[in-house]
């Protein structure tokens, strides 16, 4: 009988062979809807091909893939419909229009340019409720010199808000370029340049445009001048235009907070167990970035200063994300708490809590919510409803996404063009959850962090201990296959 020989590279294959499986029985497949670890009936908007669909806390709480690769959207015949992952734009703050008269300052006649106004030493004064500009020019014509109106004053010193943008109620000549420029200055001595725009009038009966009506007036030029947000808070404001006969009767100034922040989406998470009162160690179960961390104390007038750290699996150090003071205590009969701490949208598996060694820490777990920036989905409804959005799917940290990028999902996509979308709804009520129901949906569960060895150990090990044992088979099958000529060497010869 001839002995077997096999080759060591298809004894090391097969050993891979049989890691591969056992990740692949793992990792579950990301085109099948029963897969996820929730799946959330969508109701779309009437007649509109491309919507958009929000994700709610029930979906970010289930991510295992911090770039939301396990995240589908299913059609009813099971197939994935093309998808963009997007953010949501921060809500405008309401803005307010505030007039102010204008002050005109005089300069000497036939001085080109702002040159007439160097120099100057500016008063506004109060007299009998009236304000009166003094203006003392050197070297000026005396009271029996000509003047002209050579800018104008307003007085910001009221707004508490930043100024968005800038119009004059003003009349220049018409057929001739005239440049308005706006300073700013808080002793009326130090100028600094604010904008500039140069506007054009050309009256109906000089204009060559036939279809110009009599009397209308063509205006070309921005109006509106930008002033980049800024802060005029105790500020004066000259607006200069030259040797042009300018009337300028006022202003109106557009002040606005700026856009507001976006609001985020929490959940709440269960206290998990505590056992040192100055350490606070648990596990989050999903990959999803945190925006921030509320950390509410339990008990009255209670204040400790806090670090938050994070890593995502044991052989990893902590690394520092927060510090902060986290308190709740009675002031005029009401609680009041801490805000959120801001985590930056961190990414992490295992958050500590660290109370400072010179506080008593925590007499009980604190309450615990975490923020999620917003996120929605931009969706074509191909194919027939019903539609369900899936998340959550296990063994996916590597996954490649399916997000289309939106320039190729929406045509002519312009920015931010996502956000005026007719909106598609996740009904949560009849939200299809693995191993829960909806009332505990967006309630993350309590984990303690890993003791043992993590995943990623085990595999190394399961690897190492694979090699191992195909160099001991190999060594022994060599072994075998060297005695074997020996034996047949020794034996007598066949008598004849």
């Amino acid at each position: 009988m001839k002995p077997v020989r096999l080759n060591l590279s298809w004894v090391l294959a097969a050993a891979a062979l049989s890691l591969s499986a056992g990740a692949a029985q793992a990792a579950a497949d990301a085109n099948s809807p029963a897969a996820y670890a929730i799946r959330i009936p969508v109701t779309l908007a009437a007649d509109a091909p491309l919507q958009r669909v929000m994700l709610p806390a029930e979906v970010l709480v289930r991510l295992q893939s911090p770039g939301y690769a396990d995240v589908r959207l299913f059609n009813g015949a099971g197939q994935p419909v093309p998808m963009a992952l997007a953010g949501v734009a921060a809500a405008s703050a309401p803005e307010e229009s505030v007039a102010l008269p204008a002050f005109p300052i005089l300069g000497a006649a036939g001085t080109a340019g702002s040159a007439g106004l160097e120099g100057l030493s500016l008063r506004i004064e109060e007299q009998q409720g009236r304000r009166v500009v003094q203006i003392d020019t050197p070297g000026t014509a005396g009271p029996s010199g000509t003047q002209t109106v050579r800018g104008a004053l307003f007085d910001a010193r009221s707004l508490q808000l930043p100024v968005a943008r800038m119009a004059l109620d003003a009349d220049w000549p018409a057929g001739q370029p005239v440049t308005f420029t706006v300073q700013a200055s808080k002793d009326l001595k130090h100028w600094r340049p604010l904008a500039e725009t140069v506007l054009y009038r050309a009256d109906a009966v000089t204009t060559t445009t036939p279809s110009a009506a009599p009397g209308r007036l063509g205006r070309l030029g921005n109006e509106q001048m930008d002033l980049q947000r800024a802060d005029l808070r105790d500020h004066y404001l000259r607006v200069t235009w030259g040797d042009a006969a300018v009337t300028l009767r006022g202003a109106t100034l557009v002040t606005s907070r700026g856009t507001g922040a976006r609001e985020r989406v929490s959940a709440s998470m269960a206290a998990p167990a505590m056992g040192n009162p100055r350490e606070l160690v648990f596990a989050l179960p999903f990959a999803t970035p945190v925006a921030a961390l509320k950390i509410t104390p339990q008990g009255s007038n209670v204040l400790v200063p806090v670090r938050v750290l994070g890593r995502n699996h044991r052989e990893q150090p902590w690394l520092p994300l927060a510090s902060a003071v986290v308190y709740k205590m009675a002031v005029g009969g009401k609680d009041q708490s801490n805000g959120p701490i801001e985590l930056g949208g961190a990414s992490v598996r295992e958050v500590k809590i660290e109370a400072d060694a010179k506080s008593p820490g925590f007499a009980a777990a604190p309450e615990l919510a975490l923020q999620f920036d917003p996120a929605q989905l931009v969706f074509l409804a191909s194919g027939q409803g019903p539609f369900t959005l899936a998340a959550g799917l296990p063994g996916t940290a590597a996954a490649a996404s399916a997000f289309l990028p939106l320039a190729s999902l929406v045509p002519g996509y312009q920015p931010l063009q996502e956000n005026t979308l007719p909106m598609a709804l996740a009904d949560m009520a009849r939200a299809d959850i693995t191993g829960g129901n909806p009332a505990d949906g967006a309630l993350v569960a309590a984990a303690a962090a890993s003791d043992g060895l993590s995943m990623r150990s085990w595999v190394l090990w399961g690897v190492l201990l694979a090699g191992v044992g195909a160099l001991a088979l190999m060594a022994w099958l060599l072994l075998k296959q060297t005695k074997q000529p020996g034996k047949s060497s020794a034996s007598p010869p066949d008598a004849a």
